[in-house]
């Protein structure tokens, strides 16, 4: 099976919530039927990062789609079309709520998937055209605190 693991960057997770973030990776890896990972490796890290160090752990073929560039048409949306569509599923692992300290920019809710109930993710994006293509999709919340 092709999975995809998409998700928030690095700085959006406080300690606790990486190391729940990490943990649901290496469980959703462990399936013995999970054969290749499939990410967009973010430049500022988090979930794509995680999931490709637990994808070695695991001896999983790792089949990785960087942004060619750090715009939303030219490189993001791009990217992340190729993820949806060479995946069989979609996990996209967010958090609730951001950490104190973040000093990235905050939204009120997420507007992917139009709910309060956690952070904005480009990995809800992703994982919504990932299920308009007939996929599998799952949207993880980490509890930040």
């Amino acid at each position: 099976m092709k999975v995809g693991i998409v998700g928030s960057e690095a700085t959006k997770f406080t300690q606790k919530g990486e190391a729940s973030a990490r943990e649901l990776i290496d469980w959703i890896l462990g399936y013995p039927d999970v054969d290749e990972v499939v990410s967009g490796h973010c430049h500022l890290g988090g979930i794509d990062i995680w999931a490709e160090e637990i994808a070695d752990k695991y001896s999983i073929k790792k089949v990785i789609f960087p942004p060619r560039s750090l715009s939303w048409d030219a490189g993001y949306k791009p990217r992340n079309l190729q993820i949806a569509h060479n995946s069989d599923i979609v996990h996209c692992i967010t958090v609730k709520q951001l950490p104190k300290d973040y000093q990235g920019m905050r939204f009120l809710y997420c507007y992917h998937c139009k709910v309060e109930g956690h952070i904005k993710s480009g990995g809800c994006w992703t994982m919504k055209k990932a299920i308009e293509m007939g996929k599998q999709g799952k949207l993880h919340v980490i509890e930040n605190y």
